[in-house]
C-alpha cells in the first residue's frame, strides 16, 4: 500500500510538473506574442508619424513653389511695364523731337523766303 501510495504522489507530482512546465511554456509564448504586437504598433506608429512628415513636406515645398512662381510672373509683369513705359517715353521724346524739328524747318523756310 506504502508502494502504491508512493507511486500515486509521483505520478501526481508529474503531472503537476508537467502542468507547471506547460503554464510556464504558455506564458512565455504569451509575452513573445505581447511583444511582437507593441513592435508592429510601434512600427506602424512610425510609419504613419513618417508618412505625415512627408505630406507636411510636400506641402510646404508646394506653397514655396507657388510663392516663386507667383513672384516670377510679378516680375515680368513689372518688366514689361516697365519696358513698355520706356517705349512710351520714346515715343513722346521721338514725336516731340520731330515736332520740333518740322518747327525750326518752317521757320528756316520762312527765314529763307523773306530775304
Amino acid at each position: 500500500m506504502k508502494k502504491l501510495m508512493m507511486l500515486a504522489a509521483a505520478l501526481v507530482f508529474s503531472v503537476a510538473v508537467a502542468t507547471a512546465q506547460d503554464v510556464k511554456d504558455n506564458a512565455k509564448e504569451t509575452g513573445r506574442q505581447a511583444k511582437r504586437t507593441a513592435k508592429a504598433a510601434g512600427n506602424k506608429v512610425e510609419r504613419e508619424a513618417d508618412e505625415a512628415g512627408d505630406k507636411i513636406s510636400d506641402a510646404a515645398q508646394e506653397t514655396s513653389q507657388d510663392v516663386k512662381r507667383g513672384a516670377k510672373k510679378a516680375g515680368r509683369k513689372i518688366d514689361r511695364a516697365a519696358e513698355n513705359t520706356k517705349e512710351d517715353v520714346k515715343d513722346g521724346t521721338n514725336k516731340a523731337l520731330d515736332k520740333t524739328d518740322r518747327k525750326l524747318k518752317k521757320a528756316e523756310r520762312k527765314l529763307d523766303n523773306s530775304k
